[in-house]
Order: structure tokens, then C-alpha cells, then sequence
């Protein structure tokens, strides 16, 4: 192990079902392969590298945010910017009332995506499977790759050293047996860390069995992507802890969660049977708008909800796509959220006009609140083949009907498509 590194390694349980599952196949000599995940976290990645480049900075309490608005938020923070008591989401005004002294910079895309790719250069080098999470951050599946790198822990460490010696860029490593233990892992180094800079962070490893004993005793804050009605919720059911949530009976937390429950106490017992998927695999689309101005102007808002459903259309029928449900994401000025999904019938998912109409009734449904509306997002997933739908689309029009048929919109949307592919995105609009 290279000197001044840390690597902490939670030994199994030796009463681990899991484990006990695992000697009975060696025993009837069957080779069994069990996951090998890693979780990659460049702390304070975007202030990191405005350090970088110009160094001056790099002890000085510093904010990326939008530039020019008063309602802009800290998209991302330095650690001593941590310390001051600034959080991310933090309005921008607020944050200068608490650190008067705080540096705020507008956000630089192409210097993290550049900084993403040299990363990812290194990640290919040893990870056949590589899921990106945002600038930066990775899940690696190195699942069956021992025998040609060796064990996880020795290549998290060489990705580390890699790191900081091709791009000076110091990255925390967590390695589990699934994506959300190796993600909670990073958690728990940067939280142990006290916000504090460091070019050298351990890497956290927990062993095959031990995912529900390293949980229990941490916050429920650091199970990855909970969404904050969840979070509120346990805190009013006063529980702070994940192996109290762990410890619950599946009715217990079903009564409470009605949908979410099963999946809550799994992830509560380190259970994540998500597979790593590349980019080209991932089987959604995504269209997301943040407001200038939060607002109820349903005007406005159902024109923006139109244009994000015509692109996704755009990229569904670009990849010979048919999509089979839709989602309708809604952020409140006070932080809450809202999401309501609809399915697409095979014939309807991926026409301008279907998926306007899905997008409209699943805005509908899920906006039953009175506060203004920050942010929305649309998407669309569950994918099929759009080539299974060509009888569908060209049906002969009926000529007792009212309505255009599907053979009749499809004509039409391809005759749209071409005139915007050849004289752009705002030669058609739509009518109201």
C-alpha cells in the first residue's frame, strides 16, 4: 500500500446469509461472481478546479452560481466556504449574509467537462463498465476484472494516484458490492473528513455481507438520492438513524411509505441490485428547464412544457425510438417537488402532438399546489423499437372519421422535422 494512505476495510460478518450462500457453491464446486463496484467522488469538484486555475483561490470561501439573478442558488461550494456555514441550494443573497467574504463564480461547463473526460481516460484504463454521475463523479463495475488489475481496493488507489499526478485533481473511493453502498461510502469519508482539504482521502471498502452493519450506525442523509419529502418524513417519525430504518418491518414502513416502502427498507439494508450502465444504455431522455422567475403563469408554463416535449420527441424519433411512459417533474419555490407519470400507448410515444397531450394531463395532475413553480422537467422512458410501429403509422385514413389518423400525424411530424432540420427549431410552432 503506498505510503501516507488510508484504506479502511470492514471485515464481514461471519453469519452473513450472503457469505453462507457463497461457501455452499464453492463447496459443490460452482464458481460464483460476486459484484465489484466502485464509486468515484472528487470532492468539491467544480471549486476544486477553479483552484487550480488560479490558485489564489484555492483557500479563499468560494460559490458557484448563476451570475445576475437574486433568486440564484450555490450550485456548488469549496470546503471552507463549507465551514463558513454555506450550504448548496443556499440562496445567493443569503449565502453573503453568512460569509461576508465569500467568492461567487459563475459556472464554467467546458472546464469540468474537460476535466470529466481526463478522468474518464483514466477510468477506462481498468473499468470495462464506466456510469457517470454528474461532472466527475463515476460508478466502474469491475466486476470479473481482478484477474487483470487486480483486487478493487489496489485500483481505486492507483486511480487516485493517477489523478492527482496527471491532473493534480484528489478524488475519495468507495468499493462495495453495489451502487448505493459504494456511493454512501464517499459520503461517509468526506463527512469524517470535517470538511477539511486534503490531497490524500482514503478509500472505504466494505467487504461482501457487511453492506447492512455498515449502514446501520450513519444518518439516513447519507443514503444516496433520497428525495427531501422522504427525508422529512423520517424525521417526523424520529428516525435518524439507517439501521433504525433497517430494523423496521416491511408492513411498518409500507404503512407509512405506501410506494416507496419496499424499496426504501432495501436500500435501508444495503440491498441494490441496479446494474452499472454506460450513457449509450441509459433507457431515458430527459428535458429540464429552471425559471428565470418563479412563477404560476400557466401560459408560460404549459409553452415551456410544450417545446421540452417536442424535444424529446425530436430525440426519440432521431434513434428510431417509441416511448412508453411519461414524467412530469415539478420544483416549488419552497423546495418541495411534485412528479406525476403517464403511459404512452405503442402508437403515441414518440409524435409531437401524443406526447404534448401526456405531457399537458401529467402537469395537470401533478400540480395541485398554489406556490410558484421553479424549475420542471419532463421525461420519457421504457423504450421499444420504433421500426415494430411502421403498421401503426401508416394505416390508410378512415374517411368517416373526424379525427387525423396515425398514418395522417405521422406524415405530418415527418414533414415537420424536415423543414426544422433544414431551416431550424423555430421555422414551425405550434398553436396554442
Amino acid at each position: 500500500m503506498t505510503e501516507g494512505r488510508l484504506s479502511l476495510a470492514i471485515p464481514p460478518l461471519p453469519h452473513s446469509p450472503i457469505l453462507n450462500n457463497r461457501q455452499s457453491t464453492i463447496g459443490n464446486r460452482q464458481l460464483r461472481v460476486f459484484r465489484s463496484v466502485i464509486f468515484i467522488d472528487p470532492p468539491a469538484f467544480c471549486t476544486t478546479l477553479e483552484g487550480l486555475v488560479a490558485p489564489a483561490l484555492r483557500s479563499r470561501p468560494l460559490a458557484v452560481a448563476a451570475p445576475g439573478a437574486d433568486r440564484a442558488t450555490v450550485l456548488a461550494l469549496s470546503p471552507e466556504a463549507r465551514r463558513a456555514g454555506i450550504a448548496r441550494g443556499m440562496p445567493v443573497h443569503r449565502a453573503r449574509k453568512v460569509c461576508p467574504d465569500l467568492i461567487l463564480l459563475p459556472p464554467n461547463p467546458r472546464l469540468y467537462a474537460r476535466a470529466s473526460r481526463a478522468l474518464h481516460e483514466i477510468f477506462r484504463q481498468y473499468a470495462p463498465v464506466i456510469e457517470p454521475k454528474g461532472y466527475g463523479h463515476a460508478f466502474l463495475d469491475l466486476t470479473g476484472t481482478a484477474g487483470l488489475f487486480g483486487p478493487a481496493l489496489d485500483v481505486g488507489f492507483r486511480i487516485q494516484r493517477e489523478a492527482r499526478d496527471r491532473i493534480r485533481l484528489p478524488v475519495s473511493v468507495g468499493v462495495a458490492t453495489n451502487k448505493l453502498v459504494s456511493q454512501a461510502a464517499t459520503t461517509v469519508i468526506k463527512e469524517e473528513s470535517d470538511g477539511s482539504r486534503t490531497d490524500a482521502w482514503p478509500i472505504l471498502q466494505i467487504l461482501l455481507g457487511n453492506e447492512a452493519t455498515f449502514l446501520a450506525p450513519q444518518r439516513v442523509e447519507v443514503l444516496p438520492d433520497l428525495a427531501p419529502k422522504t427525508l422529512q418524513r423520517l424525521d417526523d417519525y424520529q428516525l435518524e438513524l439507517i439501521g433504525e430504518v433497517a430494523a423496521l418491518e416491511e408492513r411498518q414502513v409500507c404503512a407509512v411509505f405506501p410506494a416507496e416502502g419496499p424499496l426504501l427498507l432495501a436500500r435501508a439494508r444495503g440491498v441494490d441490485p441496479r446494474p452499472v450502465l454506460p450513457p449509450e444504455r441509459k433507457a431515458e431522455f430527459r428535458a429540464v428547464h429552471t425559471l428565470s422567475t418563479d412563477t404560476n403563469d400557466l401560459g408560460l408554463l404549459h409553452t415551456l412544457l410544450r417545446r421540452l416535449a417536442e424535444q424529446l420527441g425530436h430525440r426519440l424519433r432521431e434513434r428510431q425510438l417509441v416511448a412508453r411512459r411519461l414524467t412530469v417533474s415539478l420544483a416549488y419555490a419552497d423546495y418541495a417537488t411534485a412528479r406525476q407519470s403517464l403511459p404512452l400507448t405503442m402508437e403515441t410515444g414518440a409524435l409531437d402532438v401524443e406526447l404534448w397531450d401526456a405531457t399537458r394531463r401529467a402537469f395537470t395532475q401533478a400540480n395541485r399546489r398554489t406556490v410558484a413553480i421553479r424549475a420542471v422537467g419532463v421525461k420519457v422512458d421504457r423504450f421499444l423499437e420504433a421500426d415494430v410501429q411502421l403498421e401503426l403509422w401508416t394505416s390508410p385514413p378512415n374517411p368517416l372519421s373526424t379525427h387525423v389518423e396515425r398514418g395522417e400525424e405521422a406524415r405530418l411530424q415527418t414533414a415537420v422535422d424536415r423543414i426544422r432540420k433544414r431551416w431550424g427549431w423555430k421555422a414551425v410552432r405550434a398553436s396554442a
